[in-house]
């Protein structure tokens, strides 16, 4: 295997600028990788050094030679609109006050669903997750309980016995 050679689109000094003045994690894992590379050091020790796998760093230094220094978060820049409007984001708020129809805890599915059959728009179970989050919900789902567990009439009587005067 031939050792991954990396076009100079930039200095080893401007890559590790890019690396300390990077804000967001991505973007500074991404220049973690390519500084050394530049200095010449090799998949392995790269690997060593950043605990990256070697597909990563080789899919990165491939993406580097091909685009340059092209290797920002381009999802900083997602401007997409979002799935449900205001409205249909308060409308949700409203009916998640209450339990679903179909009984239990709201889940990331009932939301999906509810938002396909209300406003006809399709989203992704993570989407629905997403917007559960967004409005405030956690997780409701309770503890669950060892198989070997104490009966509540086992527990009483451990309690009981377990008091002394």
């Amino acid at each position: 295997m031939r050792p991954a050679s990396l076009f100079p689109h930039q200095t080893p000094d401007e890559l590790e600028l890019a690396y300390r003045q990077s804000e967001r994690a991505v973007e500074r894992s991404r220049w973690q990788i390519l500084w050394p590379k530049s200095k010449g050091l090799t998949i392995p020790e790269i690997k060593a050094v950043t605990s990256f796998s070697r597909s990563t760093i080789s899919t990165l230094i491939r993406a580097y030679n091909e685009d340059g220094p092209a290797v920002v978060d381009k999802r900083r820049w997602n401007k997409s609109a979002p799935a449900l409007s205001v409205e249909q984001q308060e409308v949700l708020f409203g009916v998640l006050q209450k339990p679903p129809v179909s009984g239990g805890f709201w889940t990331s599915q009932n939301v999906q669903a509810y938002v396909h059959e209300q406003f006809k728009v399709e989203m992704t179970s993570v989407c629905a997750w997403g917007y559960l989050r967004k409005l405030g919900f956690t997780v409701q789902v309770p503890r669950p309980t060892h198989v070997q567990a104490a009966t509540p009439e086992g527990q009483a009587i451990w309690i009981k016995k377990s008091k002394r005067p």
